[in-house]
């Protein structure tokens, strides 16, 4: 029996090129973008949807994290929201004085105030930061109850039903997604989903007051559930996607009033937390997932005095973010902003500026768009 005949020199030398590009690093966007720039050939191999899969899988499985790469972080100060770079990456310029909420799944959720602080006054978008898209909302129903707090959070629709790995659902690849508005007023705690494939937002999920408010503040997605920290450190909202109950969740007990709390999805998918005390970062884990179940251990107590630079503690320490799936957390101190790699204890400065009032970190692959790679501004592709 006579073998194959060996393939042409042309297609093994195209399955080299696309082997040495699968390789880039993802932390790197850029040297794509100039790889599709080389010659057609190279740029068809990048912006083919079967090399943007294997791109994608490879760094998942060889970085040993359930997650994309953090490509930057969005910091809220002031009146606006300003995109901080980590990578190579770039996004398309943010207008018209919007403030971020939250950032999941390569989509970030925007405000914009019109006079009132009330989430049926503001105006809500979602945004795709590699393709400059904006979706904006419709305004939430009209509620006789004035809400006295409330937070909002953004998600692949596919999530409900653990039936989609968020590598492809975001950067104009197609892919519905959900908005969570959560609230309290002097009645009850409130919450309504908004879901991009109807364009409307659902009826109004209500369950009794927790007797505190809802802070605004980095929310997480662990199993099936968001959570939301409330004001005084002491509980947090579960919020369950599938069923739409909500139930209080008793957190660790504080070590000092009014303490900030930062919830976070662990790598085994349990809720997380992480706390600060004068020089220590405390990190949690919830053990139990009954309903309003705090059933907790503490895991790891980090020193801060020997990881930073001598004299960075110069005020109170504050975890202001955790990066869901990566073990990245946020550290601001009077002497700038810190990332610490919780598996590497690695230290990284960010900024010497503290003037924000929250960061959402920006989770993403970032591939050239299949119409156009382009080294500046243009159409691109995230996941």
């Amino acid at each position: 029996m006579e073998a194959d005949p060996p393939p042409p020199a042309s297609a093994l030398m195209e399955e080299l090129v696309e082997e040495v590009l699968l390789r880039f690093p993802p932390v790197d966007p850029a040297s794509l973008v100039r790889a599709a720039l080389v010659c057609r050939r190279w740029r068809r191999i990048v912006t083919g949807p079967r090399f943007l899969r294997r791109y994608r899988n490879l760094h998942l499985h060889r970085g040993g994290s359930p997650s994309p790469p953090m490509l930057g972080f969005l910091a809220s100060a002031g009146a606006g929201t300003r995109f901080v770079p980590t990578s190579t990456f770039r996004p398309a310029p943010l207008f018209g004085g919007w403030r971020a909420l939250d950032a999941r799944h390569g989509r970030a959720l925007l405000r914009r105030d019109t006079g009132h602080d009330a989430p049926v006054d503001c105006e809500l978008a979602v945004w795709d930061p590699a393709t400059g898209r904006r979706t904006d909302l419709p305004r939430l129903p009209w509620s006789p109850h004035y809400p006295y707090s409330w937070n909002a959070a953004v998600l692949c629709s596919a999530s409900t039903a653990a039936a989609c790995d968020h590598l492809d659902c975001s950067g104009g690849g197609g892919g519905h997604f959900l908005v969570v508005v959560v609230g309290t007023n002097h009645e009850e705690i409130f919450a309504h989903v908004y879901s991009s494939e109807t364009g409307t937002w659902s009826a109004p999920a209500s369950a009794r007051h927790p007797d505190d408010n809802v802070e605004f503040a980095p929310s997480a997605l662990a199993g099936n559930a968001l959570y939301f920290a409330f004001q005084t450190g002491a509980a947090a909202l579960e919020f369950d996607l599938r069923t739409r109950e909500m139930a209080v969740v008793r957190l660790p007990p504080p070590r000092f009033d009014w303490q900030r709390v930062v919830l976070a999805a662990r790598d085994d998918g349990r809720l997380g937390l992480a706390t600060a005390g004068k020089s220590t970062i405390y990190l949690w884990a919830r053990e139990a997932q009954r309903p309003g179940d705090g059933n907790w251990v503490q895991t790891r107590a980090i020193e801060l005095d020997t990881l930073l630079p001598a004299g960075a503690i110069s005020a109170f320490p504050d975890v202001v973010s955790f990066v869901d799936g990566v073990g990245v957390v946020f550290v601001r101190t009077g002497d700038g902003l810190f990332t610490i790699d919780l598996k590497s204890l690695q230290v990284t400065k960010l900024s010497r500026d503290t003037a924000f009032s929250s960061i959402f970190p920006y989770i993403s692959f970032h591939t050239p768009a299949l119409e156009v790679a382009s080294t500046g501004e243009g159409p691109s592709s995230g996941a």
